[in-house]
């Protein structure tokens, strides 16, 4: 799995929906930040599916071939309204193993997609990037 630096930042927009961390790791939340923010991608032309739980927190999957891309979000360690974005690709087995993986360019574009989303929320604060 590849995936981008992540994007921390602060907001009290994403209210924690009563029982979210069931279909997640007990305190991991985030689904009204996914939500959110697979909207706001559909509206800037990304191809963003339902959200998904994962362990790890809420997961946005996104159209692309020959491999699949994600947002995940999930609140961060720091406390209340502290959050946690990173993108990700899994899948073209076949494209790594004959040197044509173009999956860093996919992440790189929807990570700045992403990023340019987050700061024009103006509920967003001290948005930092985490390498």
């Amino acid at each position: 799995m590849k995936q981008s630096p992540l994007l921390h930042f602060e907001s009290s927009k994403f209210a924690i929906i009563p029982g979210e961390d069931e279909e997640t790791n007990p305190g991991i939340f985030g689904k009204a930040l996914a939500q959110w923010l697979s909207e706001r991608l559909r509206t800037v032309g990304v191809s963003a599916g339902q959200v998904i739980a994962e362990d790890f927190g809420w997961c946005i999957p996104i159209e692309s071939k020959p491999h699949t891309l994600y947002v995940a979000c999930a609140n961060a360690d720091e406390g209340p309204g502290q959050w946690q974005i990173f993108a990700f690709a899994e899948g073209g087995v076949m494209a790594r193993l004959f040197g044509k993986d173009k999956s860093a360019e996919s992440i790189a574009a929807l990570y700045a997609t992403v990023q340019r989303c987050l700061e024009s929320e103006p509920s967003i604060r001290g948005l930092r990037v985490e390498e």
